[in-house]
Parts: C-alpha cells; sequence; structure tokens
C-alpha cells in the first residue's frame, strides 16, 4: 500500500488526474444518473434531493500545481485512490495492498473564521483538536462533540466517517451542522457545495451527501460548520441500572429533559449530561431519579469533563482491536446485544440509543456479526481492525443508488467502491 501527502488541493487534482489517465483500473459504466433516486434517503447521507441527472452540478476546475508531474510508476500498479486523515479509524482506509492512499494531514489550517456569524472553514486534514481550541478560545464549540478529537482524528476523516459524539443527542448529528464542502471528483475536478455562511442553498446538498460517504465519492479539500456558543458549564448524573432492558426503556423516555447527553455503558450504567443551571438544578434532579427510579449521584467539574472525554476516546474499548458501529434505537440494540456473545462483546449505547459501538477481540467475529445485521436489517460500520471486505457490513439500504451516484461522480472508479457486492477496482 502506497502513500503520498499532498500539501494542498492543486497536488490532490494532480493525483486524481494521474491516476484516472495511467492507473491500471476498470473503467466502470458512466450511465447517467436516473431520476427515480432523487430523494431517497439512507443511513449517514440525509435526503438525497435536488439532483437533476440531466444537468450535471456547476464545476470550478482549479488549475493544477506547478510541481512535476507524477511518474508513470507511481500509479501503474494501483487499484484506487483513497484518503487518509489521522488514522484513527483505519479499517476506512486500510483496504487492497495495491491502493494508493492520499494522506491528508499536508492540508491542514483554518480557512476562515468569524466568531459573530457562527461559522468556521478549515482545511480536511486540520486536525479535530485544532479546531476544538480555536472556538473553545470564543466560547464555541462544535455542538455534534465529535469523537477522537485528541487521539489525532481530522476534520475530513470524521465527515467521511459520519461520526459524531455525545452532544448530537440534544443538537443532532454531524450532517446538520456541515454547510459547506470542497472536494475533488474522480475526474480532478475541484467541486464547491454549499457555502461558508448560514443559509439556504439551492441545488444538490453536496455538503450532507459527503457526511458518511467513507471517501468513496471525492476527496474533500474543505468543510464549512456552522457553530454553537458551549454551555458554561456541565454536570453529570449517574445511576447503575439493574439490566440492559431497564436501561432500553427508559432511554426513550429522557427526550424531554434537554439532557445534553445519554450513555449507557456495558455495566449498564447510565449516564446523563446536563448545561448547570443552579436555580433548576434539584428539581431536575429529582425528576430525572422520578423516572430512573433509583437515586443519581452528580459528578462536578473535573470528574464529569473525564466522564465524558473517555466515552469520546472509546476508553471503554480497552484491548479489543476491532470497533463497529451500528444504528440503532433502544429496542433494537437490545435485540443484537442479546444475539451476540456477551462474554466476548463489548458495548457501548450512545446518542440515547441511535448509536450502538460494539467491540470483539478477533477479527473472526467479524462475519457472525455481519450475518446478524443482515438478518436484523441493521447497517454497520467498522471502525478498527482488520476489514474482511468492507467497512460497510449488515443491510445497506439505499446502496444501489449510491453506487449510482458514485458512477457520476467517478466515472473511471479512481475510488473504492460503496457496493458491499462489487470488488475494488483490479
Amino acid at each position: 500500500m502506497a502513500t503520498t501527502k499532498p500539501a494542498s488541493p492543486e497536488e490532490v487534482i494532480d493525483l486524481v488526474r494521474a491516476g484516472s489517465a495511467l492507473a491500471r483500473i476498470s473503467h466502470k459504466s458512466s450511465a447517467a444518473l436516473r431520476n427515480d433516486g432523487a430523494g431517497a434517503d439512507f443511513p449517514g447521507f440525509g435526503s438525497l434531493q435536488g439532483l437533476d441527472p440531466a444537468s450535471p452540478p456547476n464545476l470550478h476546475e482549479t488549475p493544477t500545481s506547478t510541481r512535476p508531474p507524477f511518474a508513470r510508476d507511481e500509479f501503474c500498479e494501483i487499484s484506487g485512490l483513497v484518503a487518509k486523515g489521522g488514522g484513527t479509524k483505519p479499517s476506512l482506509w486500510e483496504l487492497a495492498d495495491s491502493t494508493k492512499v492520499i494522506d491528508m494531514t499536508g492540508l491542514s489550517g483554518i480557512v476562515e473564521y468569524l466568531p459573530s456569524e457562527y461559522t468556521i472553514t478549515v482545511k480536511s486534514g486540520t486536525r479535530l483538536q485544532t479546531v476544538v481550541e480555536a472556538l473553545g478560545r470564543n466560547g464555541q464549540y462544535l455542538p455534534f462533540d465529535p469523537p477522537l478529537a485528541e487521539e489525532g482524528a481530522t476534520i475530513g476523516g470524521t465527515v467521511a466517517a459520519g461520526l459524531s459524539g455525545p452532544g448530537a443527542y440534544r443538537y443532532g448529528p454531524l450532517k446538520d451542522f456541515i454547510i459547506g464542502v470542497r472536494f475533488v471528483d474522480g475526474l480532478g475536478n475541484h467541486v464547491r457545495g454549499g457555502g461558508n455562511v448560514v443559509k439556504n442553498a439551492a441545488g444538490f446538498d453536496f455538503p450532507k451527501l459527503f457526511n458518511g460517504s467513507l471517501g468513496r465519492l471525492g476527496i474533500l479539500t474543505e468543510v464549512s460548520f456552522k457553530v454553537f456558543p458551549e454551555p458554561q458549564r456541565y454536570v453529570s448524573l449517574q445511576a447503575r441500572l439493574p439490566s440492559l432492558e431497564e436501561g432500553a426503556r427508559i432511554m426513550p423516555k429522557l427526550k424531554g429533559f434537554d439532557l445534553e447527553g445519554v450513555e449507557l455503558d456495558s455495566n449498564f450504567l447510565l449516564s446523563l449530561r446536563l448545561g448547570y443551571q443552579k436555580p433548576t438544578m434539584a428539581a431536575r434532579r429529582r425528576a430525572l431519579e422520578s423516572l430512573v427510579g433509583t437515586s443519581l449521584r452528580l459528578a462536578l467539574e473535573e470528574e464529569d469533563w473525564a466522564i465524558w472525554r473517555n466515552f469520546k476516546r472509546f476508553s471503554w474499548q480497552g484491548n479489543h482491536p476491532c470497533l463497529f458501529k451500528v444504528a440503532t434505537h433502544p429496542t433494537s440494540a437490545l435485540r443484537l446485544i442479546r444475539s451476540l456473545d456477551e462474554q466476548r462483546w463489548q458495548f457501548h449505547l450512545g446518542n440515547g440509543g441511535k448509536a450502538l459501538y460494539l467491540a470483539c477481540p478477533e477479527a473472526t467475529d467479524i462475519d457472525g456479526l455481519t450475518k446478524l445485521l443482515q438478518a436484523q436489517k441493521l447497517t454497520g460500520l467498522q471502525l478498527k481492525g482488520p476489514v474482511s471486505s468492507h467497512p460497510l457490513i449488515g443491510e445497506y439500504p439505499g446502496k444501489s443508488f449510491v453506487s449510482r451516484l458514485q458512477k457520476a461522480l467517478d466515472p473511471k472508479g479512481i475510488f473504492p467502491s460503496f457496493s458491499q457486492d462489487d470488488p475494488l477496482p483490479a
């Protein structure tokens, strides 16, 4: 697996164009996207409205860089191009040995930050922690609370994986905060979608499209977000529940309490996070204890911070090398967990039960999980551990439409395939 590290969007364009011209890849059909797919929904992408197959998107081509052209032998043995950020989710980029990895960490930095407008635009290789610190100096933050920031995760990798943290429980997932993207498509066009201010935009919603795209539709070079003022103080309330079933019963009933986060671990420890407001704190705690049916332990300041920091670092994973995220609700999460060998699997239920994270000790467990997800019609994403065939596992509604969309943006098959049924280009 060869790796190259471009330092500018122009070099990314050169890489894609060189790969398109020289790589020995399977040239896929560039059949036009059909109208019957427009408006379809599928996990991680939101609603795909406004794409007119007869009118291609407005492409803005950036002149190529002045660096020397990439040599033919850099590409003659590759089967595709895949972008890599901080390396915190290796299952998304450690694919076939013949895949050329584009290390995006050279494209780093804040392009524009307007605190008064609550927007920020950053290059895709920028570390999340850099953005978190810049926003924090102005009392602002990314409300979807992205995980793995301290571990070196980048903006582009977080968007490509569609990963949100505990804050998504109250404010919504990552896709609700992307307002603009720039990316290089499979023909080397530098495409802009959306903008860098909060407003409605006509046309195809490229920004939301790239949420959870796994690098299959293009290589992100810039992302713009809307941001929020951060609460000045948090507190946590915790209780150990008698069973997983009790957690599945309680979680759906917590929505009316304006909680900042709701998480349940494999020891049935329920953690609730609140923005601290002294006049109402006692009454809110009593109401939550009445619902949960037991007393709630209060965690303040540094302890509160450590609890949620550990969630975002996946500290509960321990020494289990394989990590998966499954889109669920509390009932389907309960059913899936009870179907697994609980002696081998660790779990963490996040975002009020909408995200189930699973960790296992061996890659041999992956096939069993895949079959369970298919049987229960659930969609999973492998984040860590050796990939047997594709990071997307289980049931994948809408993959036919997304495969057609990929062919429109990447007609020569430069990027890895979206379809679990299609092998990587060879």
